[in-house]
């Protein structure tokens, strides 16, 4: 139910605001055929809630500003008889604020809960998604492919050389290498492409619409940079790397990672800083 009510108020601002506008209609019908004894105060929350944690600013504004004039008309015209003539405006006024309080706490909650999510989405050391999100958007993935088929290509790479780092100069030498090499990966890859650290020195990518030919051209094109980065030359190291070619991707995500791990680990064997490639049935 609540993905339905995402959907319905995120992917088309038009047909949001005219859900808004309906609900506002709603309560300012309510209140006026029922007259100023039964109060509909929720009721006119309801489109300043969406407002405000659905929509931008200034469409929250406008929202808060017509449901409390709504209101002050619906009191008016249901014949309710005030000691001063001030007071209905007071009122109003109060309303006003009373709805963009609701309003300003609900987007600071939607502004952190956001800010929440990124960084349980995303590895604190170097940007770089974590090993939950890689597996999430893997399934997303998954079922895109599913709609429209393309080739993918999984790769799995490992640092050579980085507990000799660590052992030697330090766990803090050992972050910024981290770090450096994060950058490498994301300079070298495309914006559709998925970038993880799984933890340690594994790194992983799931690249789209990708063949052998790119797979090799996306090799020597992150080697190049590599060697430009000088992460071999201050650091002595360097990084293996398996990829696996899907022409449709696994929908276990294990299965999909451990073919491409293997095949790192294949690299490893035949003696480090190398590549191995391989497609489905090879």
């Amino acid at each position: 139910m609540n993905k339905t009510i995402d959907r319905m108020m995120t992917h088309h601002a038009l047909r949001r605001r005219l859900y808004i506008f309906l609900m506002l209609l709603f309560a300012g019908t309510l209140d006026y055929s029922t007259g100023y004894e039964f109060s509909f105060s929720v009721l006119y929350l309801l489109p300043v809630s969406m407002a405000a944690w659905y929509d931008n600013k200034r469409t929250t504004t406008i929202v808060i500003a017509v449901c409390a004039m709504t209101w002050l008309w619906a009191d008016f015209i249901s014949g309710h008889h005030y000691s001063k003539a001030f007071i209905p405006f007071w009122n109003a006024c109060v309303r006003l604020l009373f709805f963009g309080i609701v309003a300003y706490l609900l987007r600071r909650v939607r502004y952190n809960l956001r800010d929440m999510t990124v960084l349980a989405m995303q590895d604190s050391l170097t940007g770089l998604k974590n090993a939950r999100a890689f597996q999430i958007e893997y399934q997303t993935l998954y079922k895109l492919s599913q709609r429209h088929p393309m080739p993918f290509a999984l790769a799995m790479i490992d640092l050579d050389g980085f507990k000799a780092v660590n052992d030697r100069l330090g766990h803090q030498t050992g972050d910024v290498v981290l770090k450096r090499f994060a950058e490498v990966l994301k300079n070298c890859c495309r914006d559709v492409d998925l970038v993880a650290r799984l933890g340690g020195d594994e790194f992983a990518l799931l690249m789209m619409d990708m063949n052998a030919d790119g797979a090799h051209a996306f090799d020597a094109r992150l080697r190049e940079r590599f060697i430009q980065s000088h992460l071999k030359a201050e650091f002595g190291v360097d990084f293996s790397m398996g990829i696996q070619l899907y022409e449709q991707l696994p929908e276990k995500f294990e299965h999909a990672t451990h073919a491409a791990d293997q095949w790192m680990y294949q690299s490893k064997l035949n003696g480090k800083s190398q590549t191995t490639i391989m497609s489905v049935g090879t």
